[in-house]
């Protein structure tokens, strides 16, 4: 019984009879050189290419920007787009900013990490709020429950476990209070 049931077929090496015999580009998409034009990919606009990238989730002005300068569009069209999707409400930086805090809340980052963070993606601080919007998060309790589906939940048994679930928290973005609290238990709410 031979190894591979489905056999791969093999390329033929043999020249197209379809393709341009010039060596020209013809109606590939290629310049005449051989080469996609310049902005990225063959017939892509940078609307295109944004929409597309948007459509797998919410970004910053920034990291559009810079995703779409990396694909070599010129700057005018770079920011000739982003102006045109902010003002079509593809593109908005509180839909980002309250996305981004309730999927990183849930996967249990302290407020510290996400303004952090926020900052790192091009996110202006005066509009970050420690919180998903219309929510208000009970950070004491966020940085037990963190702990204590990491380390179980018994308090820690000596000081040298307690300082290392404490860096836990702090590498998480939890306050030194809010650690503090996390520790204390139910008996001091």
């Amino acid at each position: 019984m031979p190894r591979n049931q489905w056999p791969r077929r093999k390329r033929s090496t043999k020249p197209d009879p379809a393709a341009p015999e010039d060596g020209q580009g013809g109606e590939t998409g290629l310049d005449d050189d051989g080469a996609p034009p310049q902005g990225g990919r063959a017939g892509s606009s940078p609307r295109k290419i944004a929409l597309d990238i948007l459509a797998r989730r919410e970004h910053s002005v920034a990291e559009l920007r810079e995703k779409l300068q990396s694909r070599e569009f010129p700057a005018d069209e770079i920011e000739q787009t982003l102006a045109a999707l902010i003002a079509d409400g593809l593109l908005s930086e509180t839909r980002f900013i309250d996305s981004f805090l309730a999927s990183y809340t849930r996967r249990g980052h302290g407020p510290l990490w996400l303004r952090a963070e926020l900052e790192r993606r091009g996110i202006d601080a005066a509009q970050i709020s420690p919180a998903p919007a219309g929510q208000e998060v009970d950070w004491a309790a966020e940085a037990r429950t963190v702990r204590e589906k990491r380390f179980g939940s018994d308090q820690p048994a000596d000081y040298k476990e307690r300082a290392r679930q404490s860096r836990f928290l702090q590498y998480r973005g939890f306050s030194s209070e809010q650690i503090r609290q996390a520790f204390a238990g139910d008996d001091e709410d």
